[in-house]
């Protein structure tokens, strides 16, 4: 079978090849499951980021719409608290008025 060192060569070499094949195809192997974990983990990521990117917008939306409303429960608040200041002052004049006369009779 080994005639020469020629022949030794050879089979060295045919089983060189063959464990750098076996590598290669494992070290593929590899990189595939590696790359697919990856996409999976970006696939995921990408999924909670829409989420929230959702969850962003409808709060925007609804900090939006509740504030084209503060403005009128302002002004209607503030015309309250005017209503009844002026209740109160004017139903403190009289008040004073009667107690002075009062006042003066005795």
């Amino acid at each position: 079978m080994l005639d020469s060192s020629k022949d030794l060569l050879f089979v060295v070499l045919a089983i060189c090849a063959i464990a750098f094949t076996t590598f290669a195809c494992w070290l593929i192997y590899y990189f595939i499951a590696i790359v697919k974990d990856v996409y999976s983990v970006t696939k995921g990521i990408k999924k909670k980021v829409d989420l929230l990117d959702d969850i962003l917008k409808t709060i925007k939306e609804k900090i939006n719409s509740t504030a084209s409303y503060v403005g009128l429960i302002f002004n209607s608040v503030e015309k309250i608290v005017d209503y009844f200041q002026q209740k109160k002052t004017s139903s403190d004049r009289p008040a004073s008025k009667k107690s002075a006369k009062v006042k003066m009779e005795e």
